[in-house]
């Protein structure tokens, strides 16, 4: 029982850890929310875009390998997604996932096309933009603490110019014995690598750091939170049950400028298959709409 005390406490002490040293690495990542990759800014799944995004301390799907991989260990059975967006009106972001307990896999790319023209603006043709990556994670719990982590693979392609790179993720995670629902996370994400460019430029990718927690006051409800260290983001959700063939979701961000951005969204399952629903309401560019089909066994 001794040995079992000291494992908790020494995975305690790890994740503090990590919670304290977030804030002065990512004083030190100037701030950028908008980096190499695009791609890793935008989220996956809209069950997690309908709550938000605050899903770093949820983490309980295949979309763990995008939030939070350490939620990987969590994980019951075999659980598959899938997710479509025209993101922002200007291109289509879609992904597919895949998890079950301690690994997972997830390919995701955003592809746009425009029309490009000359200096008089004559018609010249189109120009496209492509991004991918794949991705693959493991974790483990120690008892009630969790720790993951996981291999993003990156390309991108602007015509002119290719790129490829990789970097990484590392997540924890902490099920408080004695709250119910009560949960603590944090994850710090793209922390080494760069992306190399057929022109022999080179760009870093930006790490980046969020702390959440998530809790469930009444059942059938799950209230989350996350704060991302270094954009100053601020980002709440909720999910409530209805019933087991209906789930409503909600959630607001909040940025260091102070601007609001809300989502809405709804989950409906038919046996051993789900269908999740994302709305987010954006003040200037046009609003975004997200579609997940699920199947989990």
């Amino acid at each position: 029982m001794k040995t079992k005390h000291a494992n908790w406490l020494v995975m305690v002490a790890l994740t503090v850890i990590v919670l304290a040293a977030a804030p002065a690495a990512s004083a030190q990542s100037g701030g950028d929310p908008v980096g190499t990759a695009v791609l890793f800014d935008v989220g996956m799944g809209a069950r997690a875009l309908g709550m938000g995004g605050a899903f770093v301390a949820v983490a309980d799907d295949a979309n763990a390998i995008y939030y939070n991989p350490a939620g990987l260990a969590l994980i019951e059975g075999h659980n598959a997604t899938s997710m479509y967006s025209t993101l922002l009106g200007a291109g289509n972001y879609l992904g597919v996932g895949y998890a079950q307990k301690n690994v997972g896999a997830a390919v995701f790319g955003l592809m746009s096309t425009a029309p490009g023209t000359d200096e008089y603006g004559n018609p010249t043709g189109e120009f496209g933009y492509r991004e991918g990556a794949l991705a693959g994670g493991y974790a483990h719990a120690f008892g009630p603490f969790a720790l993951g982590g996981a291999i993003k693979l990156y390309a991108q392609d602007a015509e002119v110019n290719r790129g490829f790179g990789a970097t990484g993720d590392i997540g924890a995670l902490i099920t408080m014995p004695y709250l119910d629902g009560f949960k603590v996370g944090a994850v710090a994400r793209n922390l080494l690598g760069t992306v190399k460019f057929q022109s022999g430029h080179e760009d870093k990718f930006d790490p980046w750091y969020v702390l959440g927690l998530s809790l469930r006051p009444l059942r059938g409800l799950t209230v989350a939170a996350d704060y991302d260290v270094t954009h100053s983001t601020g980002r709440v959700g909720a999910e409530y049950q209805i019933i087991d063939a209906f789930a409503a979701r909600a959630g607001a961000t909040m940025n260091a400028d102070k601007q609001y951005g809300f989502t809405a969204g709804a989950g409906f399952a038919l046996g051993s298959f789900r269908v999740d629903y994302a709305y987010q309401f954006h003040a200037e560019l046009p609003d975004s709409h997200w579609l997940s089909l699920g199947f989990s066994f």
